[in-house]
C-alpha cells in the first residue's frame, strides 16, 4: 500500500517563503500526496496570490479568521486531512524547501520501521546546505524542552537512521494512528513547545520517533515572531516550558522551575535590555500561574 500523505503548510505573512516552499513540493517524486495551505489571517494578499499561482496544485487553502498560532492553525488542517482519509500528515514549515525525494525516503523508512509513529528528515540550513540545523533530538525533563541533535555539524556524519525522542515541528511525518491515540497539538501552547509536547505524548503512548538520515530538507531559520517582537519568543518559550513541565512530569516540576529561573537570571545579567527582559520573564510566570495560555 502506498500511503496517502497530506502535507500541511502554515502561512502567516510569509508569502515569498511559502511560494518557494510550494514550488519545491511541486517537484517531488512521490505520487500519492496532497498539499494543504493554512493562512493564519495574514495582513496582505497572501491567500489571493497563493491561489493564483498554486490553485491547481493545492488540495485546499484554509483561511483562518484570526491568528491561531502554530498549534491551532495546524490543527484545523490536520482535522481536514484526517477527514479526507490521509494515512499520514506531514507538518512542514513554510520557510523550507525540500529535496525531490525527501518524501519517498520518509515513506520507505516508515515501512522499514513500523513502530515509528513520527519520522523526521535531516533539516539543514538553507544558507549552507551541508550543515545541520536539526537531525532529530532528545527531550530533557529538567530543562523542559526538546533539543536538536547535530546542530551546526556536517551532515555526512549523521546519515544513519536512529530513534530519538524529539522531532522539530519544522518537519514532522506523523502517522494517523498517532492522532487517533493522543489527539491533536495542544492549543494551550499557541507557539513554541507544541512539537516537544506532541513528541513526548507520542513516546508515552508507545510509538517511537525516527530520524531518517537520507531524507533532506533546508530551513531558512528565520522567525516571523522575532521580527515582529524580539521578546515574544522569550515570553512563549518560558511560559510554555513551565506548562510543559507541569503537564507532563509534575513530580520533578520544581526542578525545572529552578533550572529555568537560573537560566533566565543569567540571560538578564548578560542582557543590554535588562528592564524589558525582566518584565517579559515576569509576564511569562504570571500568565502561566494564572492559567493565561494560548495567544498573548
Amino acid at each position: 500500500m502506498i500511503p496517502k500523505v497530506s502535507i500541511i503548510i502554515l502561512n502567516w505573512n510569509g508569502l515569498e517563503d511559502t511560494l518557494e516552499c510550494l514550488e519545491s513540493l511541486r517537484k517531488i517524486d512521490y505520487n500519492n500526496y496532497e498539499v494543504i495551505v493554512v493562512d493564519n489571517n495574514s495582513s496582505g494578499d497572501d491567500v489571493k496570490i497563493i491561489q493564483e499561482k498554486f490553485g491547481d496544485f493545492l488540495k485546499q487553502i484554509i483561511v483562518n479568521e484570526s491568528n491561531l498560532g502554530f498549534s491551532g492553525g495546524n490543527n484545523v488542517a490536520i482535522d481536514f486531512a484526517l477527514e479526507s482519509n490521509a494515512d499520514v500528515v506531514l507538518l512542514l514549515n513554510n520557510d523550507t524547501i525540500v529535496e525531490h525525494d525527501f518524501l519517498t525516503k520518509l515513506v520507505k523508512a516508515s515501512k522499514e520501521y513500523p513502530d515509528a509513529g513520527i519520522l523526521t528528515p535531516m533539516i539543514n540550513f538553507y544558507s549552507n546546505k551541508s550543515i545541520i540545523w536539526s537531525a532529530g533530538g532528545e527531550i530533557s525533563k529538567i530543562k523542559a524542552s526538546g533539543f536538536s541533535a547535530g546542530y551546526n555539524k556536517e551532515d555526512k556524519k549523521f546519515r544513519k537512521n536512529y530513534y530519538c525522542t524529539f522531532a522539530s515541528g519544522c518537519c514532522m511525518y506523523i502517522k494517523k494512528e498517532v492522532f487517533a491515540k493522543i489527539g491533536l497539538l495542544d492549543d494551550n501552547y499557541f507557539l513554541y513547545l507544541e512539537d516537544t509536547d506532541f513528541c513526548y505524548c507520542t513516546n508515552k503512548a508507545g510509538f517511537k520517533i525516527l530520524f531518517v538520515g537520507n531524507s533532506t530538507i533546508y530551513h531558512k531559520v528565520q522567525s516571523t515572531t522575532a521580527r515582529e517582537n524580539s521578546l515574544l519568543p522569550i515570553y512563549y518559550s518560558l511560559r510554555n516550558r513551565l506548562y510543559f513541565a507541569k503537564k507532563n512530569f509534575p513530580n520533578i516540576y520544581y526542578l525545572s522551575v529552578f533550572y529555568l529561573l537560573f537560566v533566565f537570571f543569567i540571560k538578564v545579567l548578560l542582557s543590554n535590555n535588562k528592564r524589558e527582559l525582566l518584565f517579559t520573564i515576569r509576564n511569562s510566570f504570571y500568565d502561566f500561574y494564572t492559567n493565561k495560555m494560548g495567544r498573548k
